[in-house]
């Protein structure tokens, strides 16, 4: 498939004059449209979808509008800041209570039993850039599975820390990977898979790429970018176009992440941890209600001033 096959990569005028009042809210409303339907959505996937609709150029210039106009629509209330994820950027900060009930509560209220304590497998999903991660991260966390950034080529230290968790594993281990399909997106994963399989030489480990693929480029029709002859990997990329991992619609980026996750989940074994979490969140709500009834006894009887 060419890059220009399906007309969404083409070589376009640059545009002399301002848009008109008309024309920006063509723009406004492709964007608004693209964060309604299919959050969260990373600025990235917000603008491939802008081009998707005809409303920009798929040009620099043509991100940048759609950032610009982003930003204004976020500010005027039109976009919810919600609808939009940076997984590029994070605080760490650790949780801490202002009281021991109030800890008692939210655990009671937010406990989750592993879900993958009685499956005979285990699963991980790595994604090659950070702003995808809170695209996927709400199904990798609805499921409980860990969900690893990897940017471009991973260190070997972190191969080997991988590696390391898998080392007295006796069951399948899956990774499963999103990156963009270039020369290198495509040769960091193989990179990856190898450096891990050497220091976990023993462990059943299956590695599989959900996307970007090439049959999904032309399933999807995704927009494709000229792969950079500069890249000293190009030469073995075996032709066509390259397409970031943004280009593909978030909903089918969950999905896709989704179905490669839940084919590996036996039923019975998870109808029994639900069970069970369920008999142990009301004991840690008994838990919660016992200590509370304590506190307003000490309360009611400590004397006053």
């Amino acid at each position: 498939m060419t890059a220009g096959s399906h007309g969404l990569y083409r070589a376009t005028p640059i545009r002399r004059s301002r848009r008109t009042g008309l024309e920006l809210e063509i723009v406004d409303e492709a964007i608004a449209a693209a964060a309604r339907e299919e959050p969260p959505i990373t600025l990235r996937g917000v603008y491939y979808r802008v081009v998707s609709a005809g409303a920009v150029e798929k040009t620099e210039a043509g991100y940048a509008l759609v950032g610009r106009e982003l930003l204004k629509l976020r500010r005027a209330g039109r976009v919810p800041y919600s609808s939009i994820t940076d997984g590029t950027r994070w605080v760490i900060r650790q949780r801490t209570w202002s009281r021991l009930d109030a800890m008692l509560d939210a655990a009671s209220s937010s406990y989750r039993r592993m879900l993958w304590l009685d499956q005979d497998v285990d699963v991980h999903v790595f994604t090659e850039k950070d702003a995808i991660v809170g695209v996927i991260e709400p199904v990798t966390r609805e499921l409980d599975v860990p969900l690893g950034v990897l940017r471009g080529y991973a260190s070997e230290s972190f191969c080997w820390s991988v590696a390391e968790e898998l080392r007295h594993t006796t069951w399948p281990v899956y990774f499963y990977q999103l990156g963009d399909h270039d020369p290198s997106g495509v040769d960091a994963w193989r990179a990856f898979q190898e450096r891990v399989a050497t220091f976990a030489p023993r462990a059943d480990i299956r590695f599989e790429r959900l996307a970007v693929t090439p049959a999904q480029i032309e399933e999807w029709d995704l927009p494709t970018r000229p792969t950079k002859v500069t890249d000293s990997r190009s030469g073995n990329f075996g032709g066509g176009g390259s397409v970031e991992v943004d280009a593909v619609r978030p909903a089918v980026l969950r999905q896709v992440v989704k179905d490669a996750i839940v084919q590996h989940i036996d039923e019975d074994a998870l109808r029994i941890t639900q069970r069970i979490e369920q008999s142990e969140r009301e004991l840690l709500t008994g838990i919660t209600i016992d200590y509370s009834r304590q506190i307003e006894h000490i309360n009611a009887v400590r004397p006053s001033g």
